[in-house]
């Protein structure tokens, strides 16, 4: 790389060596080969009296440094393998309190040097920290005598990472004049990959080799996984290997590894050119069957499309096809369904079935019917004696019963009948997901909203039919139904979650995860509205915590979105931030109705933060859904946050939308759907203008009312303490935001380089910042951008 007299160093990089000088004697840089670590350390020791070691030679001796040093250089730290030469390295460093030591290694920190650590006298530099920023690789290129426009760097930052080889073999592609470009990316990737395998990759012994190409294929991976797509039994020991000398192979978590993506992109490089397409296949083939074993069955239909198995592809569909949202991988596998051949599905009961159910979850209503409508065609051409007629018959009754547009009214007729004709044993249901992993029976995989008008009479007559139509799945489902119904009309249920909770053992052992996160759900529903929000935050929590442990990750989004409506009861707004920014749905063109629960936690999320017309747009996007399936309490919640986003923005609709919430509220007795938002719906509800019940109305106010004392600063408008931004600072706060540099902004908004200086000056003065490293987060924080 670069001579030490031209050598880059990234602000920050010399302000972290610079303090751990002053703090510790012992500096480690830990990174994979190719970030400047020997470069950048003999630059930032210029000027020091140094002894350079290197563990890699046999000749390495510690304890014959030079005299006069101040400092110890050892490189290649991960080579350092035998304990005597440890040992020896370690007594220098306790007994020369003299000497600074920066050692340089390419693996993680070693267990024999953590005791320095623990004792706070040994920094760790890891990659993040050695990888250039923006400014750092255009001061790279600048160096090299390189100008490229704002356009070109920002698509170097994304394509190389700041990676610090790759820049220099940048430089060396660009220094003629070229312009970058597609090809000159591919040409540096080359280069890189070529680097990698002559000085990484051909160190390894064959059967490492071996293991990490079989490997590439995969973001993440157990290590089950690594021995069987391999076939080495010895995988463990060779993945230690690699996490000893490198840390190109990281965990994410206690026995999940990923590679760091650079090096992944080489494997992958590798994998094309040392191995056969047989060869490849057979890594995807066995890869699939492994994830088919797991029941992971969205991985396992991408790999064994990899592999060209279209027999087991189809398989998968079907049998994908036979399971309930509530377990199906539909969202994932949606492409592959959309793109089956029309006669191919036309052949299968069951991916007909699947059809009817997928378009249904992504919102089509029409192909949802059409789908059933051609199941119905198939089954009016069997007879009883044939072998598909009862599976069949079947597959229409749960449909009957679960396609989410078909609401709730003239299902208590098709329960009956379906109970009837089960009894006789004339048919089987597939199995059901009666809430859609949603913690709800009320709202779950139905809107149950109009049994509620008659609540207690249903609950006598249809109990035993649900129990037996729905088998497991019915298992306490009646109890807390009955219990949700009576709690949305803000009645006491303490006594009936009593009850409820006494049949958890059983709803557990006899029953679906299904109706236990509809159990707890309720019971954190009631925490809250009793004014004990920790509570419900240690239910839910717990709850997380089981199911992860479980494997029922099915259910963790949702837990996750009910976990961060509890944090905004709690004010807990770092929680409430970090589960927008890292666990909301990503935008996207088409809706998923199983994920409406978090759709709707997001529009509270971005109301809470003074988005609004942010979550308008959201809901406007959810209200064709619940006008064309029949979803009563969804809507009263969209028209609710639709009418608090627009009276705080000053929009005169919002009392027409939110009459429009109590009228339905006021049809079905629902108290609990308004009084949840508490300090936040008081003010507007009585300036509405409602007055189809008076009666109703000062129930509902009450019940707010209790709720606001509570919560007394829930969903309420966060206050900017902050000196407005004129209109040319807002423009040089976007331009920063993307880490453009002075001269780019001035460039792009024609204004001199001082004036540019001038408003980023007053930018972080006015975010409260002092780096322009933070003013995204201080910006992003106050909704300014």
């Amino acid at each position: 790389m670069n001579d030490s007299a031209s050598v880059i160093i990234k602000p920050s990089l010399e302000e972290a060596f610079t303090t751990g000088w002053e703090h510790c004697r012992v500096i480690l840089f830990t990174a994979p080969c190719g970030c400047g670590k020997t470069t950048t350390a003999t630059a930032l020791l210029s000027g020091h009296a140094v002894c350079t070691l290197n563990a890699a030679e046999a000749t390495f001796a510690p304890e014959d440094i030079h005299p006069g040093c101040d400092t110890v250089l050892v490189d290649d730290l991960q080579y350092l393998l035998e304990s005597d030469r440890r040992e020896s390295l370690c007594n220098l460093i306790r007994m020369r309190t003299d000497l600074h030591f920066v050692l340089l290694g390419r693996g993680h920190i070693p267990g024999w040097l953590m005791p320095f650590q623990f004792a706070g006298i040994l920094l760790t530099i890891e990659t993040g920290c050695l990888l250039f920023d923006r400014a750092t690789a255009q001061r790279s290129l600048e160096s090299r005598g390189i100008t490229v426009t704002p356009g070109e760097m920002s698509a170097i930052t994304k394509d190389l990472k700041g990676y610090p080889i790759a820049i220099d073999i940048l430089c060396r592609k660009l220094k003629d004049g070229a312009t970058y470009s597609e090809a000159i990316l591919n040409s540096v990737k080359r280069d890189l990959f070529l680097y990698y395998d002559e000085v990484v990759y051909r160190r390894f012994d064959t059967p490492l080799q071996r293991l990490l190409v079989s490997l590439a294929p995969f973001e993440s991976f157990h290590l089950e996984l690594a021995k069987m797509v391999s076939g080495d039994p010895h995988a463990g020991e060779l993945l230690g290997v690699m996490q000893r000398d490198t840390t190109m192979l990281l965990f994410d978590g206690l026995d999940t590894y990923h590679f760091w993506p650079i090096f992944r992109g080489f494997l992958l490089w590798e994998l094309q050119q040392k191995l056969t397409d047989a060869e490849q296949r057979s890594i995807y083939s066995r890869a699939a069957l492994y994830f088919e074993l797991r029941d992971e069955l969205d991985k396992a239909l991408e790999f064994y499309s990899l592999s060209g198995d279209q027999s087991k592809v189809s398989a998968l569909l079907v049998k994908n096809a036979e399971q309930h949202p509530g377990i199906g991988y539909y969202h994932e596998m949606q492409n592959y369904y959309f793109t089956l051949p029309r006669d191919k599905i036309l052949k299968s009961p069951s991916l007909m079935c699947g059809m009817s159910m997928l378009n249904a979850m992504c919102l089509d209503y029409e192909s949802s019917e059409q789908w059933y409508i051609e199941l119905q065609s198939y089954a009016t051409q069997l007879k009883k004696r044939d072998s598909e007629y009862k599976s069949v018959q079947g597959k229409l009754a749960y449909l009957d019963i679960a396609l989410p547009q078909r609401g709730s009214k003239g299902l208590i007729e098709v329960i009956g009948s379906v109970f009837r004709v089960m009894t006789d044993k004339q048919l089987k249901l597939p199995s059901f997901s009666v809430t859609s992993t949603l913690p709800s029976i009320m709202n779950g995989g139905k809107d149950f909203c109009e049994w509620s008008k008659k609540d207690e009479l249903l609950y006598a007559t249809l109990r035993k039919p649900l129990e037996t139509v729905l088998g497991r799945d019915g298992v306490g489902l009646a109890d807390c139904g009955v219990c949700e119904s009576k709690f949305e009309k803000g009645e006491d249920v303490s006594k009936r979650m009593l009850t409820l909770m006494s049949r958890l053992g059983e709803i557990q052992a006899k029953g679906t995860p299904d109706i236990e996160f509809a159990v707890v759900g309720l019971l954190a529903r009631v925490q809250v509205s009793q004014g004990k929000a920790a509570a419900a935050l240690e239910s839910i929590e717990s709850l997380r915590e089981k199911f992860a442990e479980t494997g029922q990750t099915r259910f963790l989004a949702n837990i996750d979105a009910m976990l961060c409506r509890i944090h905004l009861f709690l004010g807990d707004t770092e929680a409430v931030e970090a589960w927008l920014r890292e666990n909301a749905p990503k935008k996207d063109v088409r809706l998923w109705a199983m994920w409406r629960y978090q759709y709707l936690t997001q529009a509270m999320v971005l109301l809470f933060e003074g988005a609004y017309d942010e979550a308008l747009l959201l809901l406007a996007r959810l209200k064709p859904y619940c006008e064309h399936y029949g979803r009563v309490m969804d809507g009263i919640h969209i028209r609710l946050l639709s009418a608090l986003c627009a009276q705080r923005r000053g929009s005169v609709e919002w009392k027409d939308v939110l009459c429009a919430a109590l009228d339905t509220c006021l049809e079905f007795r629902f108290i609990c759907p308004v009084a949840q938002y508490g300090v936040a719906i008081l003010p507007i509800l009585s300036e509405c203008g409602w007055e189809k019940d008076a009666d109703f109305l000062e129930e509902l106010i009450s019940a707010a009312r209790a709720q606001a004392v509570q919560y007394p600063r829930f969903l309420k408008p966060q206050a900017q303490s902050i000196e407005p931004l004129s209109a040319a600072e807002m423009h040089v706060l976007k331009l920063l935001c993307e880490n453009l540099s002075n001269q780019e902004i001035g460039e792009i908004l024609g204004i001199k380089l001082p004036t540019v200086k001038t408003h980023v000056s007053r930018i972080l003065q006015k975010l409260g910042v002092s780096r322009r490293s933070e003013a995204k987060a201080a910006a992003e924080k106050l909704q300014l951008l």
